[in-house]
């Protein structure tokens, strides 16, 4: 009851959620015949074979990404985690592999294997590609310049390190642009920089890469920057 939306497995087959008895019906195109069905918790809304809607689907597993979990995890407030449960479609019958809490239930998500996308991911930015005005390649590079009440710092930082990493001479009425390098040269190393009192989002700086952080002091004092990440 309450069907909803539908994706195909290239084979023959398509999956039809059904929100009102909170099951994924499997059916047979051409005879239109049902031949299984499974039971979803609760009140299934769209579900998802990675490339169900295209030409070629990868018909092996289908995700079923469902509304309503009363009584299914930790209560949380007026507003309870969603699910989604992991089904093998590679037989006759549907088969459950996984079941877990997600947030929110996205309307005609999409997946491709991995194998399409692992070996063309960025891994880290070459620095001697990096061509941001402020990009900074060594510590000896580092430096503070002051026009008016502009003042632009050229950092980098490695591991946990900044460089330079005491700044003085700041005013009340400056703008301070933070240019933060991250030099390292290896993948899944990227660094966080912060400035207490900054009203700016903290930065998330990848391997290579060169950002910039504003910030407006707006009393006397000390005040650190560290890595957030």
């Amino acid at each position: 009851l309450g069907p909803l939306h539908t994706e195909f497995d290239g084979k023959g087959y398509a999956y039809t959620s059904m929100f009102i008895s909170s099951e994924v019906v499997k059916w047979k195109l051409g005879t239109w015949e049902v031949v299984d069905r499974i039971p979803t918790y609760y009140s299934i809304g769209h579900l998802m074979i990675p490339g169900g809607d295209s030409k070629k689907p990868w018909g092996k597993y289908l995700v079923a990404m469902n509304k309503i979990t009363k009584d299914r995890y930790l209560p949380t407030g007026p507003e309870l985690a969603q699910s989604a449960q992991l089904f093998d479609i590679s037989g006759d019958k549907m088969k459950l592999l996984l079941d877990f809490p997600t947030i929110g239930e996205p309307h005609y998500a999409q997946a491709i294997p991995a194998s399409l996308i692992k070996d063309k991911s960025v891994k880290f930015r070459k620095l001697a590609d990096n061509t941001h005005a402020w990009v900074m390649r060594a510590e000896s590079e580092g430096s503070i310049v002051r026009k008016g009440k502009r003042v632009d710092i050229k950092m980098l930082a490695i591991r946990s390190h900044f460089a330079p990493d005491n700044l003085e001479g700041m005013q009340l009425g400056d703008t301070v642009y933070f240019h933060v390098t991250n030099v390292e040269q290896d993948w899944d190393i990227l660094h966080g920089f912060a400035v207490l009192g900054a009203n700016t989002p903290e930065l998330i700086l990848a391997p290579g890469e060169t950002r910039t952080l504003k910030w407006i002091p707006t009393e006397p004092g000390v005040f650190p920057f560290y890595c957030t990440d």
